[in-house]
């Protein structure tokens, strides 16, 4: 009787634990989800990624993700933090993003959760929005994993809302079908899966990665930040603007300032402003600076836009931070 019941108790916790089991794609795996134009590896032992677009026959974008990222500059954020970059081939252009405390991305070629505020992880490829469940009636030569929860497509059917095929007893995939919008149409995409490798992506995938990319790329978290960044000035009367970065400059060859000037268009004699620059650097990015701009004539609408010298804004688009005066 009681052989009988551990038999019964190890059915039971065997039963449930394969219940809770959820389908991944493999830790280490390279392949394409559009018949080649796209190539994706992915490496979570080494926790880095890789995608390439091809463009055309000789263009081509290229996203690298990764913890210690190579040809970083010795003990700056981008040698010790992931740093994301997307590089355009050819010509070169590219820019990055560094994940800390004062930093970030504003582009993103990768799964959105890999992502958590400032911080990043490389996780497995897939991440299934419900509980999936294994087919008892799956083929002879494939594993199918259905939705706990259907959804209905435009024309009234109702299909479970994610589905994935694998080749038969093991981790690689074949399709995926999810339901989803399209414009105003709901219906059921599928997405086909070409997998080129299982384990370690070859290193020559990596060598893409500009050996200048930290003095040749923009780090696009670089950038001023203003309170007010518009402002309505009558003749003869100032208004005083605050001036500070996102993050702190960049140290380049033992020099982390940046001195920033402004040049007035649509109306160059029609302000005055004190101090004629300010210089932010690693200790002091973040304390707010004070601006003072006079109205010395009546015109148009203007723009104060900045010039960058030093701490890596060489790159820094400056049309991006004007002052705006009304």
């Amino acid at each position: 009787m009681m052989k009988i019941y551990l038999y019964l108790t190890s059915f039971i916790l065997w039963y449930y634990t394969g219940d809770c089991t959820q389908p991944y794609f493999p830790p280490q795996i390279v392949f394409s989800p559009n018949n080649g134009l796209t190539t994706i590896a992915i490496d979570e032992i080494n926790q880095r990624a890789y995608q390439k677009v091809t463009l055309s026959s000789s263009a081509s974008d290229i996203a690298v993700v990764m913890k210690h990222f190579p040809y970083a500059i010795p003990d700056s954020p981008q040698s010790k933090y992931y740093v994301q970059l997307l590089a355009n081939f050819p010509p070169l252009s590219c820019l990055y993003g560094t994940y800390w405390k004062y930093g970030g991305n504003i582009y993103n070629s990768f799964p959105s959760y890999w992502l958590n505020g400032s911080s990043y992880e490389i996780k497995n490829y897939m991440k299934f929005n419900y509980d999936m469940i294994h087919s008892n009636d799956s083929s002879v030569n494939e594993d199918y994993w259905y939705s706990n929860v259907t959804c209905r497509t435009e024309s009234g059917d109702s299909y479970p809302c994610e589905e994935i095929y694998f080749e038969k007893n093991t981790q690689i995939p074949l399709r995926f079908t999810s339901v989803g919008r399209k414009g105003w149409n709901v219906r059921q995409f599928t997405t086909y899966y070409k997998v080129i490798s299982v384990g370690k992506p070859d290193d020559k995938l990596f060598d893409s990665i500009p050996k200048n990319w930290s003095i040749a790329c923009r780090d696009v978290m670089l950038g001023l930040l203003y309170y007010p960044q518009t402002s309505k000035i009558n003749l003869n009367q100032s208004t005083e603007v605050q001036v500070w970065l996102r993050t702190p400059p960049h140290r380049i060859n033992g020099n982390d300032t940046v001195r920033i000037q402004w040049q007035a268009i649509e109306c160059n004699d029609c302000f005055t402003w004190t101090p004629k620059q300010l210089y932010f650097n690693s200790e002091n990015f973040h304390e707010r600076q004070t601006l003072t701009i006079t109205r010395v004539k009546n015109g148009l609408k203007t723009k104060l836009i900045p010039t960058f010298y030093g701490g890596g804004f060489d790159f820094v688009i400056p049309d991006l931070y004007p002052i705006i005066i009304e």
